[in-house]
């Protein structure tokens, strides 16, 4: 088995890799402080519960480094941040503010490479709380000993991508700034179920399949998707079916296959999902694929029923918006819409 990479794309630029995921999600706090009576609220601290185990952590943390999908959010929420690792992948989706807000803090390893952390530029955030929310498969490659000799470290990553939501809240929480987080949940979830009543009827009943785009695929195969991976997490909320899974359960969510396993691995799929840069362009990688006869026999190409999603990349409330736009935007146009039978 060869661990699944996704790789943040902007314009020309390959920006890192995001190993697959593999171990459960557990993260939440409790709401006692155990800081001294005549400590001032900064000293206080409180147990977390993470991934990692029961960790003492600031009760209102003043300099945090986060990583993984830990960092945008807490961008957006405000959270005290004194250094980030890289959050390439979503260049794109983020507002003139949030942008700024990013590329002004000091950035201690790039995207999706927790292992090429620069732990000298950790100990110079003098970090009072660490926040790992890299993919939990590669915990393993941090040296969580460095680490915790710097400041608390808490671990919450990722099974599979779609976990970002219930995670986002976890990150909020330790970062105390959960007041301010999920600010576009609302407006998230109502969009979210307005798509899935529009298209219920036509396309409820359609298998779906996806394809990663930036999954750093060799010559000669293509990255399958199935439920709550990469792009395909973007319709968790939308009602529509993405049967299979990968045939290694290590996988979890996806799996490189051989493009002559494409007849045999999409064939009977209605609809095919899969991502492309802000501007609509395809990644290298999609273009070779689709160059193949075999992609081009496939039904669901014939028929056109492709589905390109934008911002597929988003892993918050406020990014993911954008996405469902895209979404809606391109299963308003799609074949099966206008002809279900």
């Amino acid at each position: 088995m060869r661990v699944l990479e996704r790789k943040g794309v902007r314009s020309v630029a390959a920006l890192g890799a995001a190993a697959l995921l593999a171990v459960g999600l557990v993260g939440c706090s409790s709401d006692s402080d155990s800081g001294t009576e005549s400590g001032t609220e900064a000293a206080a601290t409180r147990t977390f519960e993470a991934q990692n185990g029961s960790i003492e952590i600031p009760a209102d943390p003043q300099r945090i480094v986060a990583c993984g999908y830990a960092t945008l959010p807490l961008i957006q929420a405000g959270a005290n941040l004194a250094a980030v690792c890289e959050w390439s992948r979503e260049l794109d989706n983020m507002d003139e503010e949030t942008l700024a807000a990013y590329e002004a803090l000091p950035k201690v390893a790039p995207d999706g490479a927790v292992s090429e952390i620069n732990y000298e530029a950790v100990t110079a955030a003098d970090p009072d709380l660490i926040i790992m929310g890299v993919p939990a498969r590669v915990k393993e490659q941090v040296d969580t000993a460095k680490l915790e000799a710097l400041a608390p470290v808490v671990f919450l990553g990722l099974t599979v991508p779609g976990e970002w939501r219930e995670l986002g809240e976890q990150y909020a929480e330790a970062a105390n700034v959960s007041d301010s987080y999920g600010e576009f949940k609302d407006e998230y979830e109502a969009r979210a179920a307005e798509i899935a009543d529009k298209y219920a009827d036509k396309l409820g009943d359609l298998k779906f399949a996806g394809v990663c785009s930036v999954c750093g695929t060799e010559p000669g195969e293509f990255s399958r998707e199935y439920a709550s991976s990469y792009t395909t997490n973007l319709f968790d909320d939308l009602g529509f079916d993405f049967p299979g899974e990968p045939a290694d359960p290590a996988d979890v969510h996806a799996e490189y296959l051989s493009v002559e396993q494409l007849p045999e691995n999409l064939g009977d799929a209605d609809v095919i999902v899969y991502g492309v840069e802000a501007d609509g362009s395809l990644t290298p990688e999609l273009e070779e694929l689709f160059a193949s006869p075999l992609w081009q026999e496939l039904p669901a190409v014939k028929a056109g029923n492709l589905v390109a999603v934008k911002h597929s990349s988003a892993a918050t409330y406020e990014t993911a918006l954008l996405a469902l736009d895209s979404i809606d935007a391109e299963l308003e146009k799609l074949p099966a819409n206008q002809n279900p039978e």
